[in-house]
């Protein structure tokens, strides 16, 4: 009996994270092209390792930085929201 409900928690569980979307998801969809998201994604890891370790771990490409605008442009949004996002946990 316990382990029915248990197994039935567990799938639900699975089946409702199946229908949540990731940011990168969401700015895909919106039209963003790769450059950015992929700085995003960079900048955003940097953030979260950033804060955890308390040191500087920044995840980048410097020839993108240099080269592609729209990778930089990304990389910055995605450092300073994950920034906003562990904040807000605080509040």
């Amino acid at each position: 009996m316990i382990y029915r409900q248990i197994f039935f928690c567990l799938c639900l569980y699975f089946l409702l994270m199946g229908c949540t979307t990731s940011r990168h998801q969401q700015l895909s969809e919106l039209g963003f092209t790769r450059p950015y998201l992929d700085g995003y994604q960079d900048g955003c890891h940097s953030r979260k390792l950033d804060e955890m370790m308390y040191k500087k771990g920044f995840r980048r490409d410097p020839e993108r930085m240099a080269k592609q605008g729209k990778y930089s442009h990304g990389w910055q949004d995605g450092f300073e929201h994950c920034y906003h996002d562990a904040r807000d946990d605080y509040h």
